[in-house]
């Protein structure tokens, strides 16, 4: 294990590939059990954020018929240098080819390419027919497998709707049959499954979740060890929308409307908030000011947790649906950007899409976010919409350019437009109307940038390629199959991030198989054609959606059904599935009396293991937690983005061990010492151990001396070149110069009985044995801080 941790000190990050979060789940994995392993195909951020993972993760690991595991592709760094040993589960680093189930979750056509990279390192067989016995079972779910044609070759069974409860039941069934044959067969029994290679024409309906409204949000929440994407707690409110904006295809695939109630809302983020420490809790819904009791909802969560430094999110807010109040709620802690999506520029192609905001809602919601103090306001577009013209463009700037002029002086908030390509999707409106062109996507695209330049205007453009494969994923059929295999052959991965998309590789595997990239994505549909997705039965009328897609060349506008009519979509039965509003609630918030004493005190803690791979930064996110989780309260930073006094005094290098590290933080009195240490080393990662904790009268942070302990072989080895004046290597500036780091700037004290290496440190920077053993290309064994012995601090 030492020499798998040397390894990931070569590489960014490490703390993606160890395992060891708070509340991470850790089960014995026997012969009779179902062994699972999620596998998101993107980075450890990504998928950590995303919600569906962590409900499935907690859902199988509740049943003790199976075991639940994870896997996130690595960045590609690592798998030069690390290959197919990071092709492994997180948790119990079992490589992916044994377990019973691994399972893709689909979010994202992009990442169509980190499937089959997955496959490849992971020595599976890509194609469903030529899997054995010994193989796992392939599965999907997510958006994605709406469309399942792409990869309909390559997975073996795609999930389809919400499996909240269900992927766990259907999974405790699986050992109840011994060949890959039975086990598909069984699989391919629920409605809800589509298994390819057994029945390719298969209708398969949609799963919907019915016990939301009155399910339990997630129990516990994975506490990453390295700050992620979506870095909070996550609270559910509501699912579904009924909009019925024409080109979003969550608002078709999650219909209907379902809401939760304000007092289990409350009672799970609570609860939440208690168990991971977070200091923030996002109320996530597609249309969160759409809840309709949120009022009640923000109120509430607001006075509860108004003396804890905690924040609240609304990540998707409707400009129509926003007042004052909600602004006020999420200004109280912090005031982060302001982001609203008019998704056109002029009101003729708002209308076209069903978007149902004005000019002047957009106005009054960028007013009132200056007013309650929002110094920035981010607006979401898109180009290439259907019966789009150049003048619908050029109102995107024109738009922008008014809200600027109405905002400025006194009244000045910062706007940046952001705008993004269509992408026509299955089960919406526009799923027969054909994407744009590239050379017109880049027109508009030129034409905005010139209008944004004279108007000096901030703006971001979403890279054109990119939406154009994600078009032809989206309605391809099943010849992509192939070509997908061939463009990872060829170099092709991790396609939704510019530093590794390769349009070119793309292009030259479409033309090896006689096609264009354009054939697929441009193509357009006729009502009568047979979709590459028709086997699919989203539960909304394929009646319904033709339609909307009529009505919209028209601009003609449909009513929300949740507060108007029924459109007759399709979706609802009237009994069980249904537009479900929370009820009714009101609560009594007793106030608190806030008797915080604020005093020093040093921490003394271990750093081993693979907890040596922990940064400064992430060292004191997970102290952080801890002390939130069990309760001590930390004192914080004044101004815009508060933080928790936590100071690690002059940090190890990631990779290298430490005896008796120090952390300076500031917070409540301390009443029963060894009680607190108790119950932080229960929570903390393997490696990282409290041993003392001391109440400290002053600290003033100057020169100290640390001392190294090696194994012998390094120690000579390094001592010898010191004698040699030769233990030195050369590290970038922060202006990217080369500068000498030399062991005699520290004045280093050998001690050969002990193999010990005493050296100064300052705030000017000290000497690192390990990029010393690096850069002289050394096979040292192990590196160990024993002390560090800090002169400015002094104990009460």
């Amino acid at each position: 294990m030492t020499d798998y941790i040397k390894r990931l000190t070569m590489v960014s990050k490490p703390v993606r590939y160890i395992n060891n979060e708070i509340n991470s789940i850790h089960k014995k994995i026997n012969d009779g059990i179902v062994k699972v392993c999620l596998a998101f195909p993107d980075t450890y951020e990504i998928g950590m954020s995303h919600l569906g993972m962590k409900i499935l993760y907690e859902s199988l690991n509740s049943s003790d018929k199976i075991v639940a595991e994870r896997f996130f592709v690595p960045w590609m760094d690592a798998i030069t240098i690390m290959g197919e040993d990071l092709f492994v589960s997180l948790e119990s680093k079992i490589p992916l080819n044994r377990f019973d189930i691994l399972g893709f979750s689909l979010q994202y056509e992009l990442s169509y390419s980190n499937i089959i990279l997955t496959l490849k390192y992971s020595k599976i067989p890509f194609w469903s027919s030529e899997r054995s016995e010994n193989d796992p079972i392939i599965v999907a779910g997510g958006p994605c497998v709406y469309n399942p044609a792409p990869l309909n070759r390559i997975v073996d069974a795609f999930f389809v709707g919400e499996m909240d409860d269900e992927f766990r039941k259907v999974l405790e069934g699986v050992l109840k049959f011994r060949s890959r044959k039975d086990r598909l067969e069984y699989l391919n029994s629920f409605p809800f499954v589509y298994v390819p290679i057994l029945d390719y024409n298969k209708i398969v309906k949609r799963n919907i979740f019915t016990e939301f409204s009155h399910k339990t949000n997630l129990k516990n929440q994975i506490v990453p060890l390295m700050p992620v994407v979506q870095d909070r707690v996550s609270i559910e409110i509501s699912r579904g929308c009924t909009r019925g904006c024409r080109f979003c295809q969550a608002g078709m695939i999650y219909r209907p409307s379902r809401e939760q109630n304000v007092e289990k809302i409350i009672s799970d983020g609570l609860s939440l908030l208690n168990k991971t420490g977070y200091n923030e809790i996002s109320l996530m819904s597609l249309s969160a000011s759409d809840y309709s009791s949120i009022s009640e909802l923000l109120l509430s969560l607001s006075e509860l947790v108004k003396n804890d430094k905690i924040s609240l999110s609304l990540p998707s807010l409707r400009v129509d649906k926003i007042d004052d109040f909600i602004f006020e709620s999420l200004s109280k802690v912090r005031k982060s950007g302001f982001t609203i999506a008019p998704e056109a520029g002029s009101q003729r192609m708002r209308d076209i899409i069903n978007k149902n905001i004005s000019e002047d809602e957009i106005f009054t919601a960028v007013e009132k976010a200056q007013k309650n103090g929002w110094s920035s306001a981010k607006l979401y577009f898109m180009v290439g919409l259907p019966f789009e013209t150049d003048d619908d463009v050029a109102e995107i700037a024109e738009l922008v350019k008014r809200l600027k002029l109405n905002f400025r002086g006194k009244n000045s908030i910062d706007i940046t437009a952001s705008v993004s390509n269509f992408v026509p999707k299955p089960f919406t409106p526009f799923q027969w109307h054909p994407q744009n062109r590239r050379e017109d996507f880049l027109r508009k695209h030129n034409m905005l940038k010139d209008l944004f330049k004279r108007y000096k205007i901030n703006f971001k453009m979403h890279n054109i390629d990119q939406s154009v494969m994600e078009g032809v994923f989206s309605r391809g059929d099943d010849r992509l199959n192939d070509i997908i295999i061939k463009a990872v052959e060829s170099g092709c991965c991790f396609d939704g991030w510019n530093e590794y998309f390769d349009m070119s590789k793309w292009r030259d595997t479409f033309d090896d198989y006689g096609y264009s990239v354009e054939e697929f994505a441009c193509k357009e549909y006729k009502y009568d054609d047979i979709l590459p997705w028709d086997n699919i039965d989203p539960l909304v009328s394929k009646d319904f959606l033709w339609g909307e897609y009529q009505k919209s060349s028209s601009g003609i506008l449909i009513p929300d059904c949740k507060t108007e009519r029924c459109t007759g979509c399709g979706v609802c039965d009237f009994d069980k599935i249904k537009n479900i509003k929370a009820d009714k609630y009101d609560i009594e918030i007793k106030a608190e009396i806030d008797d915080f004493k604020e005093i020093n005190y040093s921490v003394i803690f271990t750093k081993k293991g693979f907890s040596s791979l922990l940064s400064a930064l992430e060292v004191s996110r997970v102290f952080s937690h801890a002390f939130n989780i069990i309760g001590y309260r930390l004192s914080y930073s004044k101004g815009f983005n508060p933080q928790p006094r936590i100071n690690y005094v002059y940090p190890l290098p990631v990779g290298v061990e430490g005896e008796n590290e120090i952390l300076l933080i500031r917070g409540d009195e301390i009443t029963d010492l060894d009680n607190l240490i108790k119950r932080l080393n229960v929570i903390l990662p393997d490696g990282l151990v409290v041993k003392e904790i001391g109440k400290i009268s002053k600290y003033e942070q100057g020169d100290a001396d640390v001392i190294y302990r090696f194994e012998k072989d390094d120690y000579c080895f390094l001592k010898s070149l010191y004698e040699r004046g030769e233990a030195y290597y050369i590290k970038k500036s922060k202006k990217g110069e080369n500068k000498i780091i030399n062991i005699d700037q520290y004045f280093p004290r050998f001690n050969d009985n002990k193999v010990m290496i005493s050296l100064k440190i300052s705030n000017m920077g000290g000497y690192n044995p390990l990029d010393f053993f690096k850069y002289t290309n050394y096979n040292y064994n192990k590196i160990v801080r024993e002390k560090i012995i800090l002169k400015g601090l002094e104990y009460v």
